[in-house]
């Protein structure tokens, strides 16, 4: 928007009438069904091909589209690929589950380097890419690529893993033309691994950080990047439950009629800015007894949420030529979660996710309680790590530029669930006289698409709300109906020595995190530090702004 958001923010008034939530119409809403294929599982006894067979029953029998990926073993042993060219309807596709196993590394002319008794090792420097120099990441590409092409007579288009990085995704991109790429979403050392800081959606990767997106054109991967497995976004961040809180069917989550229900729900309806988007299904390693009710029911309402025009169900390389076809560049996106997820009321938690090319913003509701719980930004100078030192150990971070990190930065007492110093960015309001009043909620706060920006206000308990606008490039606070000498305060806070936060000059916020620095500009406000971390506090005139865009 041209002159930024200080114009309009300090004029915002939504009309009285306004519902809860409000979108733009033209918004893509996404849902690609995804089921990938092992042939081998060498931790216990499964029937691998029992999944495979009810999945599909499952989806022909509801006429949706459905994306299979196999993995290398499955390309080239087992029944997997008679029974997908007997069965996929038309509106199917077959595409890489890019994880290595021995088979691809024998024909790529790559030492197994896995357990040798076993075929599959889902150890993180076996299994994934990144355990591999560039050189034979591009090998395997290559010997996945032209194993595909061999069996099904033409060029996959879709192509995802549990890990993928930047050299194998830009080699795909360039070399092979893939339309779509999948990669996990946030998680805490599941599998060995964490991921923390990724866009929340869909992005064109960055040709040194498969997990943020580029900036410049330059920069940027021409094959967009989708974040996989439906995930919860309220309580993940917090790791409340001991188990992936997604709508992967084998977990609690997934098999969760509300949970489902209110997931959808937010895709379908919810501001969701340029792009909502969501993957199901399953892995037919987790067996089909354990997955079978819960897939059956998400099917079921999945194929209903589609008759009623609310969302498009496609395979992952319709999405991605969608994709590519709308955005040049990544789009802004949100997930608005405005009740909660499994229907909890002691207190219930809400919250709204922004995402653009530039950062990602988390402000988070529990109960009267309200905060920004994560910021973090994005550079095209800052590389994933491992993008060409082969990883050893299993057990790895991958973590992007925090400004704000609410899980990272916080105390063992509040990881644990307890009371303790929890990371956070707390709203104020300062009177002349330095007097800080906490802002708590009253009802229900009120979201609406506008453009690039979604709007937020929040009514408050003490009277007037606060208005959170973001932005592109940038996060701007505003109070309205309170008294004219309140300004708005933002107090962030953490655990010293776990954040990345290094100093604060009076108009920016500095960060040094593996060796790569980055700022946060602040407009209309100052910051000091405190005891508990920065202090930001408005200027009397317009709306405090944080601009988070990185200079390069």
């Amino acid at each position: 928007m041209k002159g930024g958001l200080a114009a309009v923010v300090a004029s915002w008034r939504l009309p009285q009438t306004l519902g809860a939530m409000k979108h733009q119409s033209s918004a893509l809403r996404v849902v690609n069904i995804m089921n990938f294929i092992r042939a081998e599982e060498p931790r216990e006894p499964m029937d691998l091909m029992k999944p495979v067979r009810e999945q599909m029953a499952s989806i022909k029998a509801h006429n949706l589209p459905a994306t299979w990926l196999l993995q290398y073993d499955a390309l080239v042993e087992g029944p997997y690929v008679e029974f997908l060219k007997a069965e996929m309807p038309a509106d199917h596709e077959a595409g890489i589950w890019f994880e290595m196993n021995r088979k691809i590394c024998d024909d790529a002319g790559i030492a197994w380097r896995g357990k040798p008794e076993w075929e599959w090792d889902y150890h993180v420097p076996i299994a994934y890419a990144i355990g591999y120099a560039p050189d034979e990441r591009r090998k395997l590409a290559d010997t996945a690529m032209a194993t595909f092409k061999r069996i099904f007579g033409r060029d996959a288009k879709t192509v995802a893993s549990w890990n993928m990085d930047a050299i194998s995704a830009a080699h795909f991109s360039d070399h092979h033309g893939i339309d779509a790429f999948g990669n996990c979403r946030d998680q805490l050392a599941t599998d060995g691994f964490t991921i923390w800081g990724s866009p929340i959606a869909a992005y064109y990767p960055s040709r040194i950080n498969a997990w943020s997106p580029a900036l410049e054109k330059k920069h940027q991967i021409e094959t967009p990047m989708f974040r996989l497995l439906g995930q919860d976004p309220v309580y993940y961040y917090d790791n409340v439950f001991k188990y992936p809180d997604t709508m992967e069917p084998a977990w609690p989550s997934g098999q969760s009629e509300v949970f489902a229900d209110r997931f959808l729900e937010m895709v379908a309806d919810a501001p969701t800015q340029a792009i909502a988007y969501a993957q199901l299904g399953q892995e037919n390693s987790f067996g089909w007894p354990v997955m079978g009710n819960a897939y059956l029911m998400q099917m079921g309402k999945l194929a209903k949420l589609r008759r009623g025009g609310g969302i498009v169900v496609e395979t992952m390389g319709e999405t991605g030529r969608r994709f590519k076809h709308s955005f040049a560049s990544t789009p802004t996106q949100a997930q608005v979660m405005l009740q909660d997820p499994f229907g909890k009321n002691d207190p219930p938690e809400r919250t709204i996710w922004y995402q653009s090319k530039y950062y990602r913003a988390n402000l988070h509701f529990r109960g009267e309680q309200f905060y920004l719980r994560d910021l973090h930004v994005y550079s095209d100078g800052f590389a994933q790590p491992y993008l060409t030192d082969p990883v050893q150990q299993h057990g790895i971070e991958q973590r992007m530029l925090a400004v704000l990190d609410g899980y990272h930065w916080s105390d063992d007492e509040t990881r644990a669930g307890r009371n303790g110093v929890r990371a956070m960015g707390r709203f104020v309001t300062i009177t002349p006289d330095n007097k800080e009043t906490p802002l708590t909620l009253q009802g229900e706060p009120i979201v609406e698409d506008r453009g690039t920006n979604l709007w937020t206000r929040v009514p408050l308990s003490d009277g007037g709300s606060l208005g959170v606008v973001f932005g592109e490039k940038e996060v701007s606070f505003t109070l309205a109906g309170r008294q004219q000498t309140e300004t708005p305060g933002l107090r962030f806070e953490w655990v010293a020595d776990r954040s990345a936060f290094k100093e604060a000059a009076t108009d920016r916020l500095r960060y040094r995190f593996r060796d790569f620095d980055y700022s946060v500009r602040i407009a209309n406000g100052s910051a000091l530090k405190s005891p508990e971390g920065v202090r930001v506090v408005a200027d009397r005139i317009g709306p405090l702004r944080l601009l988070l865009a990185q200079e390069e």
